[in-house]
């Protein structure tokens, strides 16, 4: 990646194509298309907008896949609920129904800072930022210095 790459050096239209490229993540499932055809239209114009449209693509299939192993421990955890709460005299029957609720609790905590560190990637972006994603950001750049190569 070019370490020069700054605010004077992307244009108004790059950075408000990669912001949107992050803002898609306020949109969870759908989202991820719009980053997808961003980077599809502009990795050979733009490398700053490719670099930010691939992390924020990366980042909303790990938020997508995130959501799906929340929502299966969540419909899992129901049969247990179930289980403790048909047993009546255990310990564990009157407190059953904490499993469940604390998923929950996890999934749309979880979903939240998913959105909310979206939406700051997005305003990091539209001021030409070099943002990266936790992980993800240094993991992309790596293999895009890999590709140039």
């Amino acid at each position: 990646m070019n370490d020069t790459l700054s605010p004077q050096t992307t244009d108004q239209n790059e950075r408000i194509l990669a912001a949107l490229s992050h803002a898609t993540a306020l949109i969870p499932m759908v989202g991820v298309i719009a980053p997808i055809v961003i980077w599809a239209t502009q990795k050979d114009k733009s490398e700053y907008v490719a670099f930010q449209a691939l992390q924020a693509i990366v980042y909303q299939f790990i938020m997508i896949v995130a959501y799906f192993i929340g929502m299966m421990g969540y419909i899992l955890s129901i049969p247990v609920m179930i289980f403790f709460g048909e047993l009546g005299s255990n310990r564990f029957s009157d407190a059953a129904w904490i499993f469940p609720m604390l998923i929950m609790v996890v999934i749309f905590g979880g979903g939240a800072f998913f959105i909310l560190y979206g939406g700051i990637a997005a305003v990091m972006a539209f001021l030409g930022r070099k943002f990266r994603y936790i992980l993800i950001g240094v993991w992309i750049e790596k293999t895009m210095q890999k590709n140039l190569s």
